[in-house]
């Protein structure tokens, strides 16, 4: 394709060049849709700034064959679409200058709550260092505090209070996946998706960001979720 792989960054396991480097390589440039901010859909709600929206997944779809055959042969696993999900949720919280945290660590509830993995550090976390965290699920430690949770849907308030202990202890932004369709959860490259759009609510906190940079964050993580090959670039 006429790509210097000394250009590319590498996401597979011990900075591998993986194909989907490649197509990213190709894409970044022009992936970025042209809203700068989204404004809020809802009033505020216990001090958080609230995103109701939806993406297409299709993108996503199409690429998430290729990369999860060579995920599974160099991880056992394919990649959860909530792999791409907290690295979209990172990334574009990390772009907030305004936002200060000493380490974004991320919280991820699956199967209804049931299930949590954390992902500590998750700033410099590749998809697949990432997938690494998320393919077994991990008792929270007594001081994990996470500045992100990430929760399937149908995921109980009351699950993510106990998870979080003391309510002081509330993290700085939530994305929480809506619907009951396979394309919560599904194993990308495993289940054949009947629908690849995506229903999703995302919070800030009033007492991390102001609203403006609260609505530059919202803007930018749709934005990510309609451009997965951005999610597989670090920087």
């Amino acid at each position: 394709m006429g790509i210097d792989p000394a250009r590319l960054h590498g996401t597979g396991p011990r900075g591998r060049i993986m194909a989907a480097d490649v197509v990213a390589g190709r894409s970044v440039d022009g992936s970025r849709l042209a809203n700068p901010a989204l404004p809020p859909t809802r009033a505020p709600k216990d001090g958080y700034y609230v995103y109701d929206a939806e993406v297409d997944m299709q993108a996503l779809a199409q690429m998430s064959f290729p990369i999860a055959v060579q995920c599974e042969k160099l991880l056992e696993k394919r990649y959860s679409l909530f792999d791409y999900i907290i690295r979209a949720v990172v990334k574009a919280c990390v772009t907030a200058l305004e936002w200060e945290v000493s380490a974004v660590d991320v919280l991820l509830f699956e199967n209804e709550g049931m299930d949590t993995a954390v992902i500590p550090d998750a700033a410099d976390k590749t998809i697949c260092a990432i997938a690494r965290e998320t393919s077994h699920y991990t008792p929270l430690p007594a001081d994990f505090h996470p500045s992100i949770i990430v929760c399937d849907a149908n995921t109980p308030r009351v699950r993510v209070a106990q998870a979080l202990g003391s309510p002081d202890h509330r993290p700085d932004f939530a994305f929480v996946a809506r619907g009951n369709s396979p394309k919560v959860g599904i194993r990308a490259g495993r289940t054949e998706l009947r629908s690849c759009i995506l229903p999703y609510t995302f919070y800030a906190s009033e007492n991390a960001v102001s609203s403006d940079v609260a609505n530059r964050i919202a803007a930018e993580l749709r934005n990510l979720l309609y451009s997965p090959a951005r999610l597989l670039l670090i920087a």
